[in-house]
């Protein structure tokens, strides 16, 4: 295992952080990077304590050494702000804590996105950004499904620029945004990055816009419910539902024809089984996707008229 870092001022590195839930996702991710990448890249992967067992870092430096793929997988320190709500958890703060342990420019990539050809482009625009650039983001598109001004904190690409004081400006958010990265990276981002275009982090709520949708670049499944918690015999029905999925199942699809038979393979086979029980439940706003999606993996084949019902609803 090769430790990732600012070894020379050409070293590609991309970060991203995840807890138990989250190992099959970040295996077909990095997968997708690899199978798709132009330039050569590291990766740093973080976890807080007691948020990732030790058989699954295991998994992950294997599943890493097969790829071939210079790597560190590093144990940070929560802040004591970090709080988690409705589908989201403090694991999502973990870009603040690895981008002031890592001083050097580099890709952060949320695990809920996709790589597609031509995403190490990012790194470019990282490496070419002016001076006065502290972050490398994507553009959002104008639509309904745009839900505010700014742009996505999923995909960042953090330049060589000091790091904004985060700490002060999350322990002043009002309640009802304590838990929005979104609204705090903006807060202290919005005037000094430099937008690139919106095909480095296309939200999946875009899927409608299908020639935006072909030429992205990283696609990001924003929301409670992602590809991984979809029982794979409603993947033809999805296209109805939502065309961008399809993208990572296809990845996924990459991935297992590419493993080797051995243990490693098992043990990937087992976490797709349990990551269709990983999102998270709750009972605020947006919940009831998520216990939708639930729902589908406890009933098997009973659970096809409910996706008929889905599909008849939004082609309604």
């Amino acid at each position: 295992m090769t430790t990732p870092g600012p070894s020379s001022p050409h070293t590609n590195i991309v970060t991203m952080a995840l807890d138990d839930h989250m190992l099959y996702a970040f295996c077909v991710l990095t997968h997708s990077m690899k199978n798709s990448a132009r330039l050569p890249f590291d990766i740093l992967v973080g976890f807080f304590p007691g948020k990732l067992a030790e058989q699954n870092q295991r998994t992950i430096n294997e599943f890493l050494d097969f790829l071939d793929i210079p790597h560190e997988v590093k144990e940070l320190q929560p802040n004591d702000l970090f709080t988690e709500r409705r589908h989201l958890t403090m694991t999502t703060f973990s870009k603040f804590v690895l981008s002031d342990h890592l001083a050097a420019a580099h890709l952060w990539l949320d695990i809920d996105t996709i790589a597609r050809p031509g995403w190490d482009g990012l790194l470019k625009e990282i490496e070419t950004a002016a001076s006065d650039a502290s972050l490398v983001v994507a553009e959002m598109l104008p639509g309904p499904q745009t839900r505010f001004a700014g742009f996505n904190a999923g995909v960042l690409g953090w330049t060589s620029a000091p790091r904004a004081d985060w700490e002060p400006e999350l322990a002043n958010m009002p309640q009802k945004r304590f838990s929005s990265e979104q609204f705090l990276f903006n807060t202290l981002y919005g005037n000094s990055s430099k937008k690139v275009d919106s095909s480095y982090n296309f939200l999946s709520s875009w899927f409608k816009n299908k020639k935006k949708l072909a030429s992205s670049k990283i696609i990001h499944f924003s929301g409670p419910i992602k590809p991984w918690h979809l029982p794979r015999r409603h993947r033809k029905a999805w296209l109805d539902i939502n065309g961008s999925w399809e993208y990572w199942f296809s990845a996924e699809d990459q991935l297992l024809h590419d493993l080797p038979p051995d243990p490693l393979r098992g043990e990937l086979v087992r976490a797709s089984k349990r990551a269709l029980f990983s999102g998270r439940l709750h009972t605020g706003k947006g919940a009831l996707a998520g216990w939708v999606m639930r729902a589908l993996s406890l009933l098997g084949p009973l659970g096809h008229p409910f996706v008929a019902l889905i599909v008849r609803r939004v082609k309604s």
